[in-house]
């Protein structure tokens, strides 16, 4: 997945298996197995799969309305 941002969206992203980089408002930081990420509303954030093996993650994605 690219950098992009959510808008007001709230994610958590669920490292399942595998591993892989991912970007936070422009720093990278490797990512595993286990692994939970939040990433904020209005964040830029991506995960790139640098290896030869699959990642496996759940995404939970939430609206934040005003």
């Amino acid at each position: 997945m690219g950098v992009h941002e959510h808008g007001q969206d709230e994610e958590m992203y669920i490292i399942l298996a595998g591993e892989g980089l991912m970007t936070i408002e422009g720093k990278e930081k490797r990512v595993g197995k286990g692994d939970m990420i939040l990433n904020k509303p209005g964040g830029k954030h991506g995960l790139l799969n640098d290896t030869d093996f699959e990642i496996e993650l759940l995404i939970v994605q939430a609206s934040i309305k005003k």
